[in-house]
């Protein structure tokens, strides 16, 4: 992941929405680093370990999308 890019995700999405809470990635991380997660450390995370990133991340026509849903890439790709 380029930090420039993960940067624009950011700004756009959210740092919250980009951590992928559910993998396994972000259960290793320890009780310490969960409980001080802000938009630095966070974005220091991502770029060390990008499979904690949720995916897929799309950038289409402007438009900034997280995470895979069959309809809303229908509409999109429609």
């Amino acid at each position: 992941m380029d930090a420039q890019i993960l940067q624009t995700f950011v700004a756009e999405l959210g740092w919250e929405a980009l951590i992928n809470k559910r993998g396994t990635t972000y259960r290793q991380l320890s009780d310490e680093q969960k409980a001080n997660l802000d938009q630095a450390s966070a974005i220091a995370i991502m770029l060390d370990n990008p499979a904690i990133i949720k995916r897929p991340l799309l950038v289409h026509q402007g438009s900034y999308y997280l995470g895979f849903k069959e309809n809303q890439y229908a509409d999109i790709f429609a």
